[in-house]
């Protein structure tokens, strides 16, 4: 229930993206259009007897009144969960308050046309946006990283990344060590990635050897903007096809080519210290987040990365669930991951912690880097992880020390980005993911350079031998 001092306390905060006023009943058909714009969002309230300022001005309630509240109700398809109350105002008027929950069966209609929120206004929602969610609600029961991959075999796979999978796996006790021992299509059916005898498509995105045209949402678009926003020049632009955890090595060996890392010294120490702009892991995280969460049946968007002057962007198609709000994602709140197997792979991998902390890790470890939190955003259908840079680019620049970095070879600086997913990995491992891999004999070399310049250590005998970034020194 809802009584008069907290309707008049609701009026104070104003119209906005979940608060509509109307001064009477004769708008109900704007009323309403905003009622299946609710329901398409978050939800909200609707005030009848309130002008467009605030002022309580009531309106008398007939028969009639109810009746054709109860008639709009019923242009609304699907049938919606709708609550209407009657508060008094005074002995002759009343306000008539409309509580519209979020929608459980988006997208709704009103009187045969869909309606959406643009902040505190009422639009026509775009066909093509109505179009994506009647794909996405038909996928409630049966989503689209499910679905069978005919197109594709067991041998279509890189069988050494899916052993790396479940060697990672081991290490961090999240797979059982017996596992190692089973033979590959084994290994898909415990990942569940082989369901009904055929491989699914979470199978393509997450170990595919390579990618065919009619996977196009297993890309990643990658840019460095020129200024602060995408109207200005390229000063890179790149797509890269692959799965998953290739375009996560991508996109870390992109922002290696394009952040600066501050250098400095500690007073009473002799090593420097670099400071990346962003640190690896916050953007690994926020990558694989969007690989998890990304909405897979928009197969003409894809996941893009932005970096400009002020700031680096990663986007993926679909909005958050319904049951979070993006104030959830700055505390402890559960997940609802839109591709779970997808997820759990990476979890299972060691990549990414329990399901709900990624967004906690990643500010945590832009305060540890003495950087900005992220902030994110929802728009265009999708969901952004944004990284406020300490400086802008241009000024940072300016005022860093050359950077290590800056003295690598382009070969090292990709060595330095596939180490960057966080793990240990042998020199094979390493091979097995570069772009064009040298001799055995070169990438020893490179490899004993980077350990040189403290950039990267070691650990084991010579047959035996892990690499891993230094961590102490980069994040």
């Amino acid at each position: 229930m809802m009584n008069l001092q907290q309707i008049e306390a609701l009026i104070t905060t104003g119209e906005s993206q979940h608060l509509e006023f109307k001064k009477s009943t004769a708008q109900l058909k704007p009323a309403f259009e905003t009622v299946c714009a609710f329901l398409n969002d978050k939800g909200g309230v609707i005030l009848f007897g309130v002008t467009d300022n605030g002022q309580l001005v009531g309106q008398q309630v007939t028969d009639n009144t109810r009746q054709e509240i109860a008639r709009n109700v019923k242009k609304i398809e699907p049938k919606p969960e709708i609550e209407v109350l009657y508060v008094d105002l005074t002995a002759e008027k009343q306000i008539i308050v409309i509580k519209v929950s979020s929608g459980k069966h988006i997208p709704y209609v009103y009187d045969g046309r869909a309606f959406e929120r643009n902040q505190s206004s009422t639009e026509k929602m775009t066909q093509h946006r109505y179009e994506q969610l009647i794909v996405n609600r038909g996928q409630l029961n049966h989503s689209w990283e499910k679905q069978p991959a005919y197109s594709y075999e067991i041998d279509d796979l890189d069988h050494e990344e899916i052993k790396n999978t479940i060697r990672d796996g081991i290490a961090k006790n999240r797979i059982g060590v017996e596992v190692l021992d089973y033979d590959i299509e084994h290994i898909l059916t415990k990942l569940e990635l082989i369901q009904h005898g055929h491989l699914i498509n979470a199978a393509v995105v997450l170990f595919a050897k390579e990618v065919r045209p009619d996977y196009s949402q297993c890309m990643i678009r990658m840019a460095r903007f020129r200024g602060n926003d995408n109207l200005g020049d390229f000063i890179d632009n790149q797509r890269t096809y692959g799965n998953a955890f290739q375009l996560v090595a991508a996109a870390l060996a992109f922002t290696q080519r394009h952040l600066p890392i501050a250098s400095y010294f500690e007073p009473n120490r002799m090593q420097r210290i670099d400071q990346p702009t962003v640190p690896n892991l916050a953007l690994r995280e926020a990558l694989i987040n969007a690989l998890s969460h990304r909405e897979y049946t928009a197969d003409s968007s894809t996941v893009s990365l932005a970096v400009y002057d002020n700031r680096l962007e990663i986007w993926n198609a679909g909005e958050l669930s319904k049951k979070l709000t993006i104030d959830d994602l700055k505390k402890r709140h559960n997940s609802v991951p839109r591709n779970k197997i997808i997820a759990t792979v990476f979890y299972q991998r060691g990549w990414v912690e329990g399901w709900g902390t990624g967004t906690l890790r990643m500010a945590g470890y832009c305060r540890e880097n003495g950087t900005p939190e992220p902030d994110f955003e929802e728009y265009s259908g999708g969901f952004s992880t944004i990284f406020h840079f300490k400086e802008a680019m241009s000024t940072a620049i300016q005022k860093q020390e050359p950077s290590l970095l800056e003295q690598l070879t382009p070969r090292q600086k990709e060595i330095i980005a596939i180490l960057s997913t966080g793990n240990a990995m042998s020199s094979h491992a390493i091979k097995q993911q570069m772009q064009d891999p040298p001799s055995e004999r070169t990438l020893r070399y490179d490899l004993a350079n980077l350990r040189d310049k403290g950039m990267i250590s070691s650990v084991g005998t010579t047959k035996t031998t892990t690499w891993s970034i230094d961590t102490h020194r980069r994040e």
